[in-house]
């Protein structure tokens, strides 16, 4: 695991920390970052839920991501969006969980528009969505983590 002595900050930008599999992985990794001095973990919602497991880390509303100024880690589209809105000074990630042009009308040029932005690096869930994105898109992917593991991301924002 992570060995340092400088700290390291990430933070996911989330709809909701409810029942999901997506919440249930992001919890359970950022729960082990408890056993790491140098790491701090928060997570950012939309939508206020009951934790689909408990959660042993910061979370807050979305709308206090303009004072966060480090690491932060969207998973849709949406929410990358209002990441590159926001007016802070973090390094701005998309991690695609799921590809949801394929199964949600989008508009190729808003998609596009956001994989695209110079300010977002992307993150894919697996090989496969790896080159589903990079031939949507023409964008290399910068990493691929699975189900949010927690040494995956750190050795990326290394």
């Amino acid at each position: 695991m992570y060995r340092s002595d400088k700290s390291i900050n990430i933070a996911a930008v989330i709809e909701h920390l409810g029942p999901s599999q997506k919440s249930f992985y992001l919890i359970k990794e950022f729960n082990r970052a408890l056993n790491y001095q140098e790491i701090c973990v928060s997570a950012f919602f939309e939508k206020s839920t009951v934790p689909v497991v408990p959660t042993m880390f910061s979370c807050k509303n979305v709308s206090f991501i303009s004072g966060y100024h480090h690491n932060a880690i969207s998973t849709t589209l949406g929410e990358a969006d209002i990441l590159l809105k926001s007016s802070n000074n973090s390094r701005k990630f998309l991690y695609l969980w799921d590809l949801e042009w394929l199964y949600t009308p989008k508009k190729y040029s808003d998609v596009c528009k956001i994989l695209l932005d110079d300010r977002l690096s992307i993150l894919a869930r697996s090989e496969s969505h790896a080159n589903l994105i990079e031939n949507f898109c023409n964008k290399k992917v910068i990493g691929v983590i699975d189900n949010w593991n927690l040494n995956q991301i750190i050795d990326i924002l290394e």
